[in-house]
């Protein structure tokens, strides 16, 4: 059976493949440039404006505040850049200080952005780590709030925002009791 290629727009005597992004398209139309530019100069006929596939979804903007967030429930941090974007980067940068570099390796294997009514969380461990390194990031919608859960080398810490609690969804509470064990097998 024969490949398909992938189709092709004829514009004004040049192929031009579909773009994969709008970006290069804007370029090309701002510095003015154009498959004809080394033609007589002749007026060339506009070309068929091509159609960019969907791109991933992109974090919402800071201006959203958390709650926008709620739609990106079921995609995976890493495919929407969750913790590299607002709202979200600024304050985790800010809550964690020296632990962001662990938070965002202990979030290397991560489960989707999950939610339990107004809470959002999601649950990491750090590749190759046997359980030892792991992360949870709970999003409270109402409260506009998050705090972070990590556990490195069998010591477990909490980071709040301030000083305010955030009901536990049940994955989470059985997670954490999964990491008291780890701390008890320890002593």
């Amino acid at each position: 059976m024969a490949r398909r290629r992938p189709a092709a727009l004829r514009a004004g005597g040049c192929t031009v493949k579909r773009l994969v992004t709008l970006a290069p398209m804007l370029l090309v139309a701002a510095l003015g440039v154009g498959c004809n530019a080394r033609d007589s100069g002749a007026p060339s006929e506009a070309a068929p404006a091509a159609v960019a596939p969907a791109a991933a979804p992109a974090a919402p903007a800071a201006s959203g505040g958390l709650a926008a967030l709620r739609a990106l429930v079921g995609k995976y941090p890493r495919d929407v850049q969750l913790f590299d974007t607002e709202p979200l980067h600024g304050r985790l940068v800010a809550l964690l200080g020296e632990r962001y570099g662990s938070f965002l390796a202990n979030m290397g294997t991560q489960g989707p952005i999950s939610a339990d009514g107004p809470v959002l969380y999601v649950l990491g461990n750090k590749p190759h780590a046997g359980g030892d390194a792991q992360a949870i990031l709970l999003i409270d919608l109402d409260q506009d709030l998050i705090h972070v859960h990590l556990l490195e080398e069998r010591e477990m810490a909490e980071l709040r925002e301030r000083d305010a609690e955030i009901a536990w969804p049940g994955e989470v509470q059985t997670t954490i009791a999964s990491w008291q064990d780890l701390a008890r097998d320890d002593e």
